[in-house]
């Protein structure tokens, strides 16, 4: 069954869909099936000390001049324990012999349905029992003879020395698939309805044996159904339970699948290619979506926020131990009881009053709630100074999650983010308004264009005039992104105030003799707030409140989205986590010489000098290509040949899926890589990095790709099967 993280890929030149996989006995191959018919051959091969997966041989098979498809379509693989040939069940019935590995048709052995009906009782068949062959399975203690399954429920047990039929069996429902039990006395059928019976072989009883029909739904979360010789494995999908043999293989545990199912978050060890679950996180406090998750395993903690639009933030510890407590509740308005605003959304939702009991894991020990209950959109946690931040549509917060306190709220709404009080249901509404009034006002357009040139002029000049005003109506409208003219954006637009990124960091923001904590924050109208703090000693703590003050308000030109914001130490480095110096994961920042303030928007890069934040220098993203920017961070890349170089740079995503690698701190562009299909609108928002230049996105709901930016951390496996 091989071994974790043992893994090898192997790539068709074909761009269709695999069918089938099937492994050639003691012999390191492999045989896969296409959804075009084609036979591909696979060997493990030894090279540069490790072993890869090689395409040796492909093969189509072809049927006598003017046969149907459907002659030589094949539906069930059977490689023979010779090693020597492969059985192919096809359509039509009839089931060919090629050789290995050269993939001839041996067809002085080919098994027909003819004759298999002319050895088959005219009571028990008829000339459509033997069409399509949906299953082959050779006799585990005889290699002469194997196991003929036919769609339609006929199977058959064929002696291939003497070419007979030697037990025929009748099922009544349509069969799927084929399973021998060890000795090869009995044998079980699996059907379309979900039941699968028990055949005994032997020569006086052809009858199916007593055995559990169908079994019922209600019953996956219970005790399996026993099958003697076999241990049931359940099928995740909620069809027949696949079967897995010898008797001694453990079968799954029913309660852990059932708590797997309900697993909303899980976290995995990225040392290696295994990637290897931590530790699961079942929350039952709040019944809302969790999306967002900041976890510190130096610290034990971790934040959590839910995209449901309850506004909620979780503050939770690391307990080895279940345990019964009461979360602590704390309340942040965000409006600040501002004249002119009325949230005309859903009321928040109610917290439960007493002790809970929590399973060991992370365990909440405090909830806030932000007014007006909208989306969280962006979270921060410094574990070293016990500082939550968070930001909605409508401003943003600290919390000390210590004392238990709310430090500060900051409302950023703009007067005409009336939009953003509306609540969800009414934001598609006005979606679906702007568009009709966008629509409308092209066709007044075209209407006093039309009245304005009056019936005079050629029928050259009236099409040159409608086709310069389609370009310049297409040239206003966001069609799609790589249509899209970059300038700068109004204050007037929707969704100014919602915040995209918080940051903290421990730098000069005052003047340049002292530098202190400091909270920042980035917002989709292309404002950066930057808040000075002062964190109470550890000694001090508990007895005194920390303190905020707003100390700078940058407001970038164009008014592009704000989305990271990062400060440069002296050496041009960027500022460590939280904890890391402390735990020797990082060295001190440099605090003697000048800082620099990055702020990332979705269409630029800008540099200031810190304190005085005086702009030093940019990078503007291509405008002719519509890219903008999606996700930024930094990651560190090291070099493969010597553990002396490493650098820092900017991994960066764009919303036409390409990564592109920016140097730090002069903003040069180093290298692009496509990675993600522009398209695949949902891989590009879910898209992670890692800080050393690995990367993660969804490719489906339950599947994600991970990739590598970094020579030194490869995610290719290397393995060597002797």
């Amino acid at each position: 069954y091989g071994a974790p993280g043992v893994e090898f890929m192997g790539l068709h030149e074909e761009n269709n869909t695999v069918v089938q996989i099937h492994f050639i006995p003691d012999q390191c191959q492999l045989v896969t099936l296409l959804d075009d018919n084609s036979l591909h051959l696979w060997s493990l091969k030894q090279h540069s000390g490790a072993s890869e997966l090689r395409e040796e041989h492909r093969f189509m098979l072809k049927g006598p001049p003017g046969s149907p498809p459907s002659a030589t379509q094949i539906t069930a693989v059977l490689p023979h324990s010779s090693r020597e040939v492969l059985y192919l069940g096809t359509e039509s019935g009839n089931i060919f012999v090629v050789e290995l590995p050269s993939f001839r048709v041996l067809e002085d052995r080919s098994i027909t349905s003819e004759a298999v009906l002319q050895r088959v009782p005219e009571d028990s068949c008829n000339r459509r029992s033997c069409e399509l062959v949906e299953a082959l399975r050779e006799h585990p203690k005889n290699p002469e003879q194997i196991l003929i399954g036919y769609s339609r429920g006929l199977i058959v047990l064929w002696d291939l020395q003497n070419n007979k039929v030697t037990h025929h069996f009748l099922g009544s429902q349509q069969l799927e698939n084929l399973y021998w039990q060890r000795d090869g006395s009995k044998f079980i059928s699996c059907h379309y309805d979900g039941s699968y019976t028990q055949w005994p072989v032997s020569s006086d009883n052809r009858q199916p044996e007593p055995l559990e029909n169908i079994v019922p739904y209600g019953q996956l979360a219970g005790s399996p159904p026993s099958i003697p010789g076999f241990s049931p494995l359940l099928s995740h999908h909620l069809l027949t339970p696949c079967l897995q043999h010898p008797a001694e293989t453990v079968g799954e545990d029913y309660q852990c699948w059932e708590q797997a199912e309900r697993s909303l978050l899980k976290y995995v060890g990225l040392g290696d290619m295994l990637n290897q679950p931590l530790c699961i996180l079942l929350p039952r406090l709040v019944p809302s979506t969790l999306t967002v998750m900041i976890l510190d395993l130096g610290s034990r903690r971790s934040t959590c926020q839910n995209l449901s639009s309850s506004s909620q933030v979780l503050v939770m510890e690391l307990n080895d131990e279940d345990a019964e407590h009461v979360v602590d509740h704390a309340e942040a308005d965000l409006l600040q009881d501002q004249e002119g605003y009325r949230w005309k959304g859903h009321e928040k939702l109610k917290t439960r009053d007493g002790p809970v009991r929590f399973e060991a894991g992370f365990q909440p020990f405090v909830l806030v709630q932000c007014q007006p209950p909208a989306v969280v959109t962006s979270l921060a946690l410094h574990s070293e100074w016990k500082l939550v931040a968070f930001g909605t549509s409508h401003g943003f917060g600290l919390f000390d999650h210590q004392q238990k306190r709310l430090v500060f709220v900051k409302c950023t709404l703009h007067p005409s983010d009336q939009l953003a009080l509306e609540g969800p249901l009414s934001r598609v509404k006005s979606l679906k308004k702007s568009l009709r009034q966008s629509f409308r006002r092209i066709r007044r357009s075209r209407v006093s264009s039309r009245k304005r040139r009056g019936g005079g002029g050629n029928a050259t000049e009236v099409r040159e005039a409608n086709a310069k005003f389609d370009q310049d109506t297409l040239q206003e409208m966001e069609l799609a992104p790589v249509q899209r003219k970059i300038e700068a954006r109004s204050a007037e637009d929707s969704f100014t105030g919602f915040v995209r990124t918080l940051y903290f960091a421990d730098t000069f923001l005052r003047d340049s003799s002292r530098h202190c904590p400091s909270l920042w924050a980035g917002t989709n109208g292309g404002t950066v707030y930057a808040f000075s703090l002062h964190v109470p000693p550890a000694e001090r703590r508990m007895d005194e409140p920390v303190r905020a003050e707003q100390a700078k308000e940058i407001q970038l030109m164009h008014r592009a989205p704000v989305v990271s914001i990062l400060v440069l130490d002296g050496r041009s480095t960027p500022l460590p986590e939280p904890l890391e110096v402390a735990h020797d994961l990082s060295k001190s920042p440099d605090m003697q010489g000048s800082h620099q303030l990055l702020v990332i928007s979705e269409e630029q890069f800008k540099v200031f000098t810190l304190p005085k934040v005086s702009s030093k220098m940019k990078l503007k993203l291509t405008a002719l290509e519509g890219c903008r920017v999606r996700k930024a961070t930094v990651a560190n890349f090291g070099s493969c040949k010597t553990d002396d170089y490493c650098e820092n740079d900017l991994a960066v995503l764009t919303n036409l899926g390409d990564i592109q690698i920016i140097s730090l701190p002069f903003l040069k562009l180093q290298t692009r890589y496509p990675c993600i299909r522009k398209e695949d609108v949902s891989g590009i928002a879910s898209c992670v990095f890692t800080k050393y230049g690995q990367g993660f996105y969804l490719i489906s709901p339950s599947e994600f790709e991970r990739f590598s930016l970094s020579t030194k951390w490869l995610v290719e496996p290397r393995c060597i099967v002797d």
